[in-house]
Formats: C-alpha cells, sequence, structure tokens
C-alpha cells in the first residue's frame, strides 16, 4: 500500500475555530454549543494517479463540546480525542473522508480571536483503503469566530 506523506509534502496553514449550536430532538441532544477547527493544508502531490493534483484540502475537527463562556478560555487547552471522545476528526484525500485521532492539539492564546495551535493527528488512511496511516505534526495559526 502506498503512503501519502503529508509530513514531508505539506504543511498547516492558517485556520480558524469557530463555535455554534446545535440541537436534535431525535436523539435527545438540546440547545448544545460545539467547537470546530478548520486547518488548510497547503496543496500537495498525493502520490495517488486517480486523484486531480495538487490536492487542495483541510483538516476537520469537530463536535467539540467545550462549555466554555469566552473564545480566551480557549488557551492553554489540549482537544486530544482520548479527553474528548466524542469528537471527530477527518481529512479529504483519495478521494474519502480519512478519519483522525487527534493526539495532541494544544492552543495558546496570542491576542484577541487568534490562537496558535500545536497539534499530532494519527490520520488512518487504511480505513478506506487510501494508503498506509500515518502521524502528523503541525503548528499554525487560527482566528475564532462564531458562526
Amino acid at each position: 500500500m502506498d503512503s501519502i506523506q503529508l509530513q514531508s509534502k505539506t504543511k498547516a496553514l492558517k485556520g480558524s475555530i469557530e463555535a455554534y449550536w446545535f440541537e436534535n430532538e431525535n436523539i435527545g441532544l438540546e440547545n448544545t454549543q460545539f467547537h470546530r477547527i478548520s486547518i488548510p493544508l497547503e496543496p500537495f502531490d498525493s502520490g495517488l494517479d486517480y486523484e486531480e493534483q495538487p490536492v487542495k484540502t483541510e483538516i476537520i475537527l469537530d463536535w467539540y463540546k467545550l462549555g466554555i463562556s469566552s473564545p480566551d478560555d480557549l488557551d492553554g487547552l489540549n482537544l486530544k480525542h482520548e479527553s474528548y471522545p466524542d469528537a471527530e476528526g477527518s481529512i479529504y484525500v483519495g478521494t474519502a473522508h480519512n478519519w483522525c485521532d487527534v493526539k495532541k492539539l494544544e492552543i495558546f492564546k496570542i491576542e484577541d480571536a487568534s490562537f496558535c495551535v500545536v497539534g499530532e493527528i494519527y490520520v488512518e488512511f487504511e480505513n478506506e483503503g487510501v494508503a498506509k496511516n500515518e502521524l502528523f505534526k503541525f503548528e499554525t495559526n487560527v482566528v475564532f469566530s462564531k458562526a
């Protein structure tokens, strides 16, 4: 099976963190605030011949129920999935949404609504038959916005 080699082919670009409210009466979920982190990647060649090159994609980390009242409360958090098991992550490569297990996602405030994010995600390419699983480490800045 091929290897994508994200670490050597791309880097994380400036992203966003957004807060949004969601409810679903069918499953008993009351109106709840969640957070989503979107981190675009610099376009890269995935090496997959069935995919248009360069690949333009982003890491989406979603469904974080943080229970915070202010963006300032993001400072110092580590959003690893071990601590937030209901959160989900994915990256679209090889015409598939590939699950991501967040091993580390540390957030540090730079200034109002602007944060540095240091992350390590384990991309599960094998689940979709795309490539070998791999760890991707990154550091980037994100801006907070309300959806």
